[in-house]
């Protein structure tokens, strides 16, 4: 059968084993979409999906919120290096959306309501910002691919323009944020800060060290003790290395052994600790900017920053090395 007009909407109608379904959508195309379904779904000898029509807006889906994420990262982020980043994402977003939501509920009032939350309420930079953004908008894009959306609404990405991530742990908030995990009971995330700030590796990359690949290295500290150094395989660069260890950071690869699970799955434990702190808006990987930073506050060459954090353009590493008040008066000083 093919869609009528009725009234001002369009009605998308088949019947199955006598039994009549209807539903009357905004436009022809979401009616078109609809009466598409369930006919495939009757020839495939199935009951026609309960389809969600959005009375606001007359769009129709079946998918879930959560059908939506699991169908996108199917396609797009199983196996990929950042997977782990895009299902900490995807949990994130699904938290304030609610993972049972259909996808058709999510119109563009909505996401304005959304985007102002994330940067009033979580204090979330214009950045983290669009990387929420981008994460729902493809899952939603995928749905409209696979016949499940007509339309996708309107995203508004946050201007960076200016707002570079100028964010960074003081030592003052290393040593609380590691005072509070051990007073949690967060021992494992405990260590896996040490790690993160003592050699800049990203969360995923600190998952392929094992205290097996520790080897001494030829040099020595200003102290005399040896230096270790871990293999990590690669890099988001494509690049693997040995990365040199400090005492503490190599302390801790000893007593974990090996980081076994990613960062994402201690998010709750994680944004305890920065709402008790009142760091929710940074994240975990300032502590790579924190690393960074005090190499180039300790006036390390640029050059070997750009190594040492694998970075491919040391327009990135001059980002995210931050300059503060005393590292500019050394240069008033050199010029004096």
């Amino acid at each position: 059968m093919s869609v009528k007009q009725r009234g001002n909407g369009w009605e998308a109608y088949v019947t199955y084993k006598g039994k009549k379904f209807r539903r009357t959508l905004s436009t022809k195309e979401d009616a078109t979409v609809l009466e598409a379904i369930w006919q495939r779904e009757i020839a495939q000898g199935n009951m026609p999906t309960k389809m969600d029509v959005n009375k606001e807006t007359g769009k129709a889906s079946g998918w879930t919120l959560r059908q939506a994420m699991d169908r996108c990262h199917e396609n797009y982020w199983r196996d990929s290096k950042n997977e782990f980043q895009m299902i900490y994402l995807q949990n994130i977003i699904c938290k304030y959306w609610g993972k049972d939501t259909p996808i058709n509920r999510v119109s563009t009032t909505a996401i304005f309501d959304w985007i102002r939350y994330m940067k009033e309420d979580r204090g979330y930079a214009p950045s983290t910002c669009n990387r929420h953004i981008s994460v729902l908008k493809r899952c939603l894009d995928n749905a409209v691919d696979e016949g499940a959306l007509t339309t996708v609404p309107k995203f508004k990405r946050q201007s960076e323009k200016g707002r570079e991530r100028l964010e960074y742990f003081s030592k003052d908030e290393e040593k609380a944020i590691l005072s509070e995990f051990k007073r949690l009971g967060e021992h494992y995330l405990h260590d896996y800060a040490i790690v993160a700030v003592d050699t800049g590796l990203r969360a995923s990359e600190v998952l392929q060290i094992s205290s097996d690949t520790l080897t001494k290295l030829e040099d020595k500290r200003e102290d005399g003790s040896d230096i270790y150094g871990v293999y990590v395989a690669d890099r988001k660069n494509g690049e693997g290395l040995v990365m040199p260890l400090t005492k503490r950071a190599e302390e801790a690869i000893r007593r974990r052994k090996k980081f076994g699970t990613h960062v994402s799955n201690h998010r709750f434990a994680w944004d305890r600790v920065r709402e008790n702190l009142g760091l929710m808006n940074k994240c975990w990987h300032t502590w790579r900017h924190t690393t960074a930073t005090r190499l180039t506050e300790k006036k390390w060459d640029t050059a070997n920053i750009m190594r040492y954090m694998g970075h491919k353009n040391i327009a990135t590493t001059l980002k995210y090395a931050k300059w503060n008040t005393d590292t500019l008066v050394g240069g008033s000083n050199l010029l004096e």
